[in-house]
């Protein structure tokens, strides 16, 4: 990784910008997110780097404010514009920018906007370059696992269990969705815009999924009629699926396999929406 101006990088910043590469690693498209204490907190694609950004800080510009941002797509002067809008339009700041490659126009715009910025670049970003194992560390030694790279792959696993089907968009929203949990801390759910490539709501980190499901829900405020929610594991109960209608969520996506998954499914069909199981779990710890 290459410094190109601001400040040097802290083990946070370390890990926060390995967290923001994980996340949009299943991306061909331009993609963006915004990570906080290891956490996405907006994660968009877009038809380019500025409007993937746009986006990714439109997602949650509260908690953006101080954050790191990681791209997939070299960093041009009208995404670089971004950034400086947000500081001037809201006073707020970010800490690191994270991404293959910057212009120069961009870096001097950049750098002219607040010194201690720290500007770094990785190179060609590549799947094909990531890891694909994961080693978590404990007491007295470590544990080494197949990360998880197949995806795409568990597509074709998918099922719907409810009468109503979801929809060709619907569809194309929930694979995208399903992409931007897996790097998310369980419990996660997040609420996906019924159109647009975005996140809108995420609720993470929590001891209970329905805890996970109303952050992620009251944060979608405004979005949630028509959108999208995923859960990276089984809903143990109907409560989240109820709670989902209330805010006029039209499908959702989860794992299954819960003992009360009969629950969960009459629930999504007494409101008439589609849900699909995944049969498997993102779960990031």
């Amino acid at each position: 990784m290459t410094r190109h101006a601001g400040r040097e990088l802290s083990l946070i910043n370390v890990t926060d910008i390995n967290a923001g590469i994980e996340s949009i690693q299943f991306f061909q498209e331009s993609a963006a997110v915004i990570i906080k204490h290891n956490t996405p907190c907006g994660i968009a694609l877009g038809k380019n780097a500025k409007e993937s950004l746009s986006r990714a800080i439109d997602a949650d510009p509260e908690s953006a404010f101080g954050g790191v941002i990681i791209m997939n797509k070299s960093m041009d002067k009208k995404a670089a514009e971004v950034i400086v809008s947000f500081k001037d339009n809201r006073k707020a700041n970010i800490d690191i920018v994270a991404v293959p490659s910057i212009s120069p126009s961009a870096l001097e715009l950049l750098t002219k906007l607040r010194k201690s910025l720290g500007i770094y670049t990785f190179g060609q970003f590549s799947q094909k370059n990531m890891s694909r194992k994961n080693v978590k560390w404990i007491q007295g030694g470590f544990i080494m696992q197949d990360a998880d790279m197949d995806i795409e792959k568990s597509f074709k696993d998918w099922k719907v269990v409810t009468k109503v089907k979801p929809t060709k968009k619907q569809l194309e929203q929930m694979k995208i969705a399903w992409k931007f949990i897996t790097r998310i801390p369980s419990n996660a759910i997040i609420v996906v815009d019924k159109k647009l490539p975005m996140t809108r709501g995420i609720g993470s980190r929590q001891t209970s999924r329905v805890r996970s499901t109303k952050l992620a829900l009251e944060q979608a405020k405004g979005f949630t009629n028509g959108a999208i929610l995923a859960s990276d594991s089984f809903f143990p109960f109907d409560d989240s699926i109820k709670l989902a209608v209330q805010y006029g969520v039209s499908a959702v996506i989860e794992q299954g396999a819960s003992i009360n998954d009969k629950a969960s499914i009459k629930a999504a069909d007494d409101a008439g929406i589609p849900m699909v199981f995944t049969h498997r779990r993102a779960f990031w710890h």
